[in-house]
């Protein structure tokens, strides 16, 4: 059985004249050990598919429709008090800004601890050791825990948030942009680390960000989304290699190779739609080069083009991309 399971997952905002369809019918599932990559522009949902996950939507937005399964639970239905009781327990998540997750005026270690005293009830002396216990295993210095966040570089507060997200044993880890804001050399630390993690606690991770390049680098299978839906999802490797979507060809192609043969760099020309009133048929038609009267009409289904490797493109397998 798999941990996460989304399907048809469908959420929307509502504004004050319309309603911004963010995530229109998303499915997908990841096994313990995995990592799923979920990449795309910004914009196009990824984050509104983690808030959903963990139920953390803002108030104008909710769930309209689909499943998330956690371990077989739809936790969709689930009321706020229950879904306390898998939020850090089940699915945890690694934000995008570790300096704006914890409070400032506040030590991150007693941030860590509160958790442990408010979900499992530990006693001080319990919850600071496991503290330690969680900055040992993110490879930060145990007697840090009495620091300030701002006493913390950029890498260390993000190893410090992974620390928080782990401090229940979740079976689920959301990386949401975890690296984004990091240079070079510590993005590939703290890659180096989820990926020692995730071997050591059998995890499964979501893995969210709009940097192709490291979603090449971290994950197994990875979903391509456009406009609120998936265009693609496939083995990581077979993705890159042959990609079945001219969207997701098209993003391949804007990033250089610094060990292929260099080439022009693609660009998709236009703008990704407004998600309150998007294109009829094919969300990518007014930007795709490859368009015809079908494309404009109807709406085309995420679908197996080859094993294991799906598109959502009426001419998925007939272009040469």
């Amino acid at each position: 059985m798999s941990v996460l399971e989304t399907r048809d997952l469908r959420t929307y905002y509502s504004l004050v004249n319309s309603v911004v369809y963010a995530v229109d019918g998303v499915s997908f599932d990841i096994e313990a050990g995995e990592t799923f990559g979920l990449a795309g522009e910004s914009g196009c949902g990824k984050t509104t598919v983690a808030k959903s996950i963990m139920k953390i939507l803002s108030d104008n937005g909710y769930i309209a429709g689909g499943k998330i399964l956690i371990d077989g639970e739809d936790i969709v239905p689930l009321s706020e008090e229950d879904i306390k009781k898998v939020r850090w327990r089940k699915v945890s998540m690694i934000f995008q800004y570790a300096m704006n997750a914890f409070n400032p005026v506040l030590k991150v270690g007693d941030q860590i601890a509160e958790i442990l005293f408010e979900k499992e009830g530990y006693s001080k002396d319990e919850a600071y050791d496991r503290v330690r216990e969680l900055f040992s295993m993110v490879e930060l210095e145990p007697s840090r825990i009495y620091d300030y966040p701002h006493e913390f570089s950029r890498g260390m507060r993000q190893r410090a948030i992974i620390a928080q997200a782990l401090a229940l044993n979740p079976r689920l880890l959301i990386a949401d942009e975890p690296v984004t804001a990091l240079d070079v050399v510590t993005q590939g630390k703290i890659i180096k680390l989820l990926k020692k993690l995730q071997r050591e606690l059998n995890l499964a991770i979501l893995f969210i960000t709009h940097d192709l390049s490291v979603i090449a680098e971290v994950s197994d299978r990875v979903g391509i989304m456009y406009a609120g839906n998936l265009v693609e999802v496939g083995d990581v490797v077979r993705v890159f290699k042959e990609p079945l979507h001219p969207y997701t060809a098209k993003l391949i192609g804007a990033f250089p190779s610094i060990i292929g043969e260099k080439k022009r760099l693609e660009f998709i020309p236009g703008a990704p739609p407004d998600l309150s009133s998007p294109p009829p048929g094919c969300k990518f038609h007014p930007r795709c080069p490859y368009a015809k009267d079908i494309c404009r009409k109807e709406k085309p289904v995420l679908r197996e083009v080859k094993k294991d490797h799906l598109s959502a493109c009426h001419f998925s397998g007939e272009l040469d991309l």
